[in-house]
């Protein structure tokens, strides 16, 4: 939408505007709309009768938003302004069976009186009947001061001393026509500005449409790390068990059915999960379906073990602690989706290294450590190009933690997080772990109360 910011300039309208046919127009459609729904407002306020004076007001209330649409076709076909359309009437539709058309008639002609569109409508047309005059005199008034010495010639207007002042109102038309022009486009300019708060969405309508525009971002954030975390996870494992399989196909030739045994399984499961996230995009979850089409539930906190067992089975050394008790079905998620992330950055850029996993939960606090060797050759994990680790960071903030990435003293890469059991973590600690054995921050503090 452009917006007139400038109203002292032609500057403010667009090069191929014409201020001078909108405001002449403006005028002419400014007295209509006043004439036609002032006297249907003041026959229907003022009459006697209520069958006639009723659908007076109802016809004058509902008149008002085509009056408006045709106001913002003025605005775009002489000034080139667009103003953005509100959001049609709402009103509760009839489910009756017996004359549903008439019912939702008569809701819809009563629910305008509740639209706050229609009432800007009505100020604009109480606006354009002041300033309608203003733009007429500002349009013809050059015409005028130019045509002035005509004056003198109409027939018994004798050329004396009044004639000649008659005559100087030409050289001053023409000495006033610029000031004229840029009044005539500053005013023009305002009604551009007034049309967008008169003619367009009002302010409720503004915050809804951008309260649905960042739920919809996040909507979209959260599938992208559904899709990340967990079809990545599960395809990373593919790829480890793919190439240990290649590896020693002809070694151990049942090691690498084994192998391929997994892959089906993991390709499966991989299927399976994508087929639950786009049923839960749709809202779709029929209860006594998911059995039958294998949905597996949204991951939780216990699910970590299940988690760390199949990535076990697909080859990686991993030894963890978990010291928690049941967490909220939110944190859970967010704390399986970090392990997975995590153990998925291993798989990819240390592979055969040894990981270790904590988990505790104390002080109104849950943390996570995924700790593994650095590889003996290579980039080391999360230097490379991708989105995992940013995934972790983004998770961990959305619920009102911190996640640390990076390496240790004890040259390994850690991933650590810390995030709130309640709706915020306790006043004055440190979230972000240095990395080094002697840290302080709530997360390393809790792990050594819990596990030594």
């Amino acid at each position: 939408m452009a917006l007139l910011q400038d109203s002292t300039s032609r500057r403010a309208l667009p090069r191929q505007a014409f201020p001078a046919t909108y405001l002449l127009l403006g005028s002419v459609f400014g007295a209509l709309w006043f004439t036609v729904i002032g006297g249907m407002y003041v026959a229907g306020l003022a009459g006697q009768m209520v069958l006639i004076s009723v659908p007076n007001v109802l016809w004058a209330q509902l008149l008002l938003r085509p009056i408006g649409r045709w106001e913002r076709f003025l605005l775009l076909s002489l000034l080139g302004q667009e103003v953005t359309a509100p959001e049609p009437v709402r009103y509760k539709r009839s489910a009756a069976s017996r004359w549903p058309g008439l019912i939702n008639a008569v809701r819809r002609a009563f629910a305008v009186f509740h639209d706050g569109h229609s009432w800007r409508v009505l100020a604009w047309i109480m606006v354009r009947s002041v300033t309608g005059p203003l733009g007429l005199l500002l349009v013809a008034l050059p015409v005028l001061l130019l045509l002035a010495p005509l004056a003198v010639m109409v027939d018994g207007v004798p050329i004396d001393f009044a004639g000649e002042h008659w005559l100087l109102l030409c050289p001053a038309g023409l000495v006033l026509l610029p000031v004229i022009r840029r009044a005539t486009w500053a005013l023009a300019a305002w009604h551009g500005r007034l049309a967008v708060w008169a003619l367009g969405p009002g302010r409720d309508e503004i915050m809804a449409a951008a309260l649905a525009r960042a739920a919809q971002a996040e909507e979209q954030v959260r599938i992208d790390q559904e899709l990340h975390d967990s079809i990545g996870h599960m395809l990373s494992m593919i790829v480890v068990q793919a190439g240990a399989g290649t590896h020693v196909f002809d070694k151990d030739p049942d090691f690498a059915r084994r192998a391929l045994g997994i892959i089906e399984q993991r390709g499966r499961a991989a299927l399976g999960e994508l087929d639950r996230i786009i049923t839960d995009l749709r809202g779709d979850h029929p209860t006594d379906r998911a059995g039958a089409r294998g949905y597996a539930p949204p991951p939780d906190g216990e699910s970590v073990l299940t988690l760390i067992a199949d990535a076990r089975e697909a080859g990686m050394e991993i030894e963890v602690r978990i010291a928690t008790g049941e967490l909220p079905a939110a944190l859970g998620r967010g704390v399986y989706r970090i392990v997975q992330e995590s153990l998925t950055n291993a798989a990819k850029h240390a592979p055969g290294r040894a990981v270790n996993v904590d988990i505790a939960a104390e002080g109104g606090a849950v943390t996570v450590s995924v700790t593994n060797a650095l590889p003996g050759t290579g980039p080391a994990p999360g230097r490379c190009t991708g989105r995992g680790l940013a995934s972790i960071r983004d998770r961990a903030t959305l619920l009102g933690g911190e996640a640390t990435v990076g390496i240790t003293e004890e040259d390994e890469f850690a991933v650590r997080a810390v995030l709130p059991l309640s709706t915020q973590l306790p006043e004055g600690t440190t979230t972000r772990c240095a990395l080094s054995r002697g840290c302080a921050c709530l997360g390393c503090t809790t792990r050594r109360g819990a596990f030594g």
